[in-house]
């Protein structure tokens, strides 16, 4: 799993995250794994946006911005920090939109706004459809076995030679 309870403890204390679940790590087990999703939707449609530009599939896979299984089946030091703090933030608040405890409702609320804006830009989204937004560091699909890129172009235009009737 990309994400466990344990780290939750720095967005979450552990007494809340009880109070809210009545001591069921299922339903905590089920807002991670829903956060995770949702971010992991956001990567993805930033690549899908790289393939609104008629590139045939083969061009395609080399122009991918991030390689998304790489980054979420990623474990212990090598996850990315920024990456891991957005699925923290939607996470606590998919396990808050059960309980309201200590009145954090509204701040967990404003982090995950924060958090989708974020992936918005990422994905360049909504109100971000022209802006992009890239984080360094995440790893990228490499491309095929010669590790070079294609440079062959998708389509020729041109003409014909000139017909003499020589």
């Amino acid at each position: 799993m990309f994400l466990t309870i344990e780290e939750m403890k720095s967005v979450l204390y552990e007494y809340q995250m009880n109070e809210i679940a009545e001591g069921d790590d299922d339903i905590i087990d089920d807002g991670i794994a829903a956060a995770v999703s949702e971010v992991r939707a956001y990567f993805e449609a930033s690549n899908q946006r790289r393939n609104m530009t008629s590139l045939p599939p083969q061009q395609y896979q080399k122009w991918k911005e991030y390689d998304v299984d790489a980054i979420f089946n990623a474990t212990g030091n090598e996850r990315n920090p920024f990456v891991m703090r957005l699925c923290k933030r939607v996470a606590a608040y998919n396990i808050c939109e059960l309980s309201n405890v200590d009145v954090i409702y509204d701040h967990i609320k404003e982090r995950y706004d924060n958090a989708i804006t974020t992936l918005e830009k990422i994905a360049g989204m909504g109100e971000y459809a022209n802006a992009q937004l890239f984080i360094s560091g995440l790893p990228s699909p490499v491309p095929d076995d010669e590790n070079t890129p294609d440079t062959s172009r998708p389509f020729r235009a041109g003409s014909r030679t000139k017909f003499n009737h020589e």
